[in-house]
């Protein structure tokens, strides 16, 4: 695996190529811990698995840590080498995508709280109906993860295109599933309760679509040094 940007050859100096592999390894290992969570998540919620919800919350400090790993090798290569240029963005770039991530395992944490309340009383299971569009939600995230590991391990800018339009998608999603709520809802007043619930579920989910897109802009920046933050992408930037 190498962190190499584009048109950038290997350091002459081998420890420093190692410290920089050591980075993209602990970046990678903590998309796949995240993603794992968000799977365990739609297992217990589909299932309603009580002991499932109660494990993520409890790994929930694994996640806490890569992020802390992630930091302490940040400043040691910034001491060490005083990158400049490609190698700095990158891992400026490689820092913030951790924070984002960790954003991602406490949203995910939260949904499995919602859950683990849920099902802890029997005699308040929610219809499967009310979590269907909180479940297609948390399948567009699991797809946004995946891409994202694949976009860690590859640097592929197209993918990191493709994140960005993928959001979108999930936007609409959002408001479609907060509209069937309400108006479960509105037919039966019995369902406020669970309703409210599932919505917050679904901003959680909300939230952690938005930090897949803050990743996927770090990443342009990290491999074409452009910088789309608050800028529309245009089909011509795709291509520059």
């Amino acid at each position: 695996m190498n962190i190499q940007t584009e048109n950038q050859t290997p350091h002459t100096l081998h420890i420093y190529d190692g410290e920089l592999h050591q980075l993209q390894t602990l970046l990678k290992q903590l998309v796949e811990l995240v993603t794992f969570q968000l799977d365990q998540t739609l297992q217990a919620l589909h299932e309603g698995d009580i002991i499932k919800a109660e494990n993520v919350i409890l790994r929930d400090r694994q996640v806490n840590q890569y992020e802390l790993e992630i930091d302490a090798e940040v400043l040691i290569v910034i001491a060490r080498q005083a990158p400049v240029a490609n190698d700095l963005r990158t891992i400026i770039a490689t820092s913030k995508i951790a924070v984002e991530l960790e954003k991602i395992g406490d949203q995910i944490v939260e949904v499995a709280k919602f859950g683990l309340l849920m099902f802890s009383s029997k005699t308040n299971i929610p219809n499967p109906r009310l979590m269907l569009d909180m479940l297609k939600m948390g399948d567009s995230l699991k797809v946004m993860l995946n891409n994202l590991s694949m976009l860690v391990e590859n640097h592929d800018a197209e993918v990191a295109y493709n994140l960005l339009a993928y959001d979108k998608e999930s936007e609409q999603a959002l408001e479609d599933g907060i509209k069937h709520q309400l108006n479960f809802i509105i037919r039966d007043s019995r369902m406020i309760s669970l309703g409210l619930n599932i919505m917050q579920m679904m901003k959680s989910l909300e939230h952690c679509l938005e930090c897949c897109r803050n990743i996927a802009e770090y990443m342009i920046l990290m491999i074409k040094g452009i910088d789309v933050r608050h800028v529309k992408i245009q089909a011509d930037l795709k291509l520059s």
